[in-house]
């Protein structure tokens, strides 16, 4: 009976929790190989590989035929692009390319089908590609610690995001119709932007619902 009554508590907790709470958590998807050879040499379907920290500069092209890859981690390497090969990989949910040297976003990427989930915090991103619209199943997108001066008009039409992260960046301010996002967005992350007083207070009421950080 005291067994049972737990994890009914345990449930009603887990359902209480905010969408925030859960959707951008890493997925589950089983055995993550760690080098690009030993996944290459898999004979059942390789779904999560992660690359962190082994020095690349560029991408290895044998990567674009494990076209089982549904999580992909490329942090901490020298990236300086991310070919546009990358579209091979059509069952990408979760992309990780913090940490790099990437100075733009190539299309590709952000014209992934099953993409949710994208990190590329810790670049040197000016800017976004108009393509970024693309991006209609993303649902958490950090940018943190880039370069950005501004963010395409064509950002509000990402209607699945629940998640933004824009901290230290160089914001003076965000698209007009950011209101559109008002509908998903759950949480907006803007520390460390120039942003105005006035373009602050324009954005709260743009996302009333919206959890903001400046």
């Amino acid at each position: 009976m005291f067994k049972t009554l737990c994890l009914l508590l345990c449930a009603l907790t887990f359902a209480a929790c905010s969408p925030r709470d859960q959707f951008w958590k890493k997925p589950d998807i089983g055995k993550r190989y760690v080098a690009l050879n030993e996944a290459l040499a898999s004979s059942t379907p390789v779904r999560n590989l992660w690359l962190y920290d082994q020095g690349q500069t560029q991408i290895d092209p044998q990567l674009w035929t494990i076209t089982s890859l549904e999580r992909l981690s490329l942090r901490k390497n020298k990236l300086t692009a991310v070919p546009a090969e990358i579209a091979a990989l059509n069952r990408l949910v979760w992309v990780d390319l913090g940490e790099n040297q990437l100075a733009e976003l190539n299309p590709a990427l952000c014209q992934l089908p099953a993409l949710t989930q994208l990190y590329l915090n810790d670049n040197s991103l000016t800017g976004l590609p108009p393509a970024i619209a693309s991006a209609k199943n993303l649902t958490y997108l950090n940018l943190d610690r880039n370069q950005l001066t501004a963010l395409p008009p064509d950002i509000t039409e990402l209607t699945s995001l629940k998640w933004l992260r824009l901290n230290g960046n160089k914001l003076t301010a965000l698209p007009e119709k950011i209101d559109r996002l008002a509908p998903s967005l759950k949480r907006l992350h803007l520390k460390g932007n120039p942003l105005p007083e006035e373009e602050r207070n324009r954005i709260r009421k743009a996302l009333p619902a919206c959890e903001i950080v400046f």
